[in-house]
């Protein structure tokens, strides 16, 4: 998904009244998309169905917001299981010093209720390794962003419905918010060297349940390996969703991107993303491409890409993708 919000949904929405009473009455979705693959149609990966469609209600996640949830799982120490477990053995069980008595009040009095669903993994991560990975650095107004991407998270419903050649599946319906609301705030003392920077807002680590159909999609369906996640892409941090475009070509096989122009690949990356009109799709096309032939020598070493100015046959300029083959595999 783009960075924002196109301006042509919001006036779609903004100009059609019974629209958006009825999204705002969650009558009806204020986004709808189709996805698949197609492996899910043949092979070893066959599945039942071979689409699956997505209503969103409540709110809109952004592309920045996705990326926030793949890093939070990826960094994140993930808890066994916290169902059925307070929110002070989930700490204990953690082993850090958290002070207890600089919890925010609402949580102060959860300490000893069990707060955990089981519909959810949990993960503890610091701030400061989740900024590195960010490339943002470790303060209040970077702090403030990521529980304002929480919150969204945590009031997106998401409604999948899958299908099998056009007909609906009612027994693989769900129903799912991405983040659990409890998205849970800790001050943990260790790491601090200035002790008097410490005020009652200051927060080092965060609790935060991510939904098992998320995190097993990621590990299902995710072509992207942890540690490549983890060393590839802090150097992909951009703007015109070019860190999304990248996983989407790091989600297909390198012989297929091989030979096809950048233009191309952005166009088809933008045509299955939800909210972007063909009213803006060329400008879309455009802003991300420049922002791809910044990454060029990223894509260069870490995809084995090299991007290549060329005139094509209708007399654009283009940049024309080559495969140079697995490196490793050469020696």
């Amino acid at each position: 998904m783009p960075g924002r919000i196109p301006r042509d949904f919001v006036a779609r929405i903004s100009g059609n009244k019974t629209e958006l009473e009825q999204q705002l009455l969650a009558q009806k979705p204020l986004l709808s998309t189709s996805l698949s693959k197609p492996y899910w149609k043949k092979g070893i990966n066959k599945r039942e169905f071979d689409a699956v469609r997505i209503d969103v209600y409540s709110t809109v996640c952004l592309a920045d917001d996705r990326h926030l949830l793949e890093g939070i799982v990826s960094i994140g120490g993930m808890y066994v299981d916290l169902s059925g477990l307070t929110l002070r053995q989930a700490i204990e069980l953690a082993q850090i010093n958290v002070e207890l008595n600089r919890l925010s009040h609402q949580y102060h009095n959860l300490l000893d209720t069990k707060m955990f669903s089981g519909v959810y993994d949990y993960f503890l991560y610091d701030f400061i390794t989740l900024f590195e990975f960010l490339n943002l650095k470790n303060q209040k107004t970077n702090k403030n962003t990521v529980i304002t991407r929480l919150q969204r998270l945590s009031q997106m419903l998401l409604v999948l419905n899958y299908e099998k050649d056009g007909a609906t599946l009612p027994h693989y319906h769900i129903r799912m918010k991405l983040v659990d609301s409890n998205y849970i705030p800790l001050l943990v003392l260790d790491g601090i060297k200035n002790k008097n920077s410490i005020k009652t807002d200051t927060i080092t680590h965060l609790i935060v349940g991510v939904h098992k159909t998320f995190t097993a999609s990621l590990r299902q369906e995710g072509a992207i390996s942890r540690k490549r996640f983890l060393k590839v892409y802090p150097q992909l941090i951009g703007k015109h969703a070019v860190t999304d475009f990248c996983k989407y070509i790091d989600a297909h096989k390198r012989e297929y991107i091989h030979g096809q122009y950048l233009s191309q690949l952005i166009k088809a990356y933008y045509t299955n993303k939800v909210r972007v009109s063909k009213q803006h799709l060329s400008r879309h096309i455009n802003n991300t491409m420049a922002e791809v032939i910044l990454k060029k020598d990223v894509l260069l070493r870490d995809f084995r890409l090299l991007l290549q100015e060329q005139v094509r046959d209708n007399g654009k300029q283009d940049i024309l993708l080559l495969y140079l083959g697995d490196e490793k595999k050469k020696r």
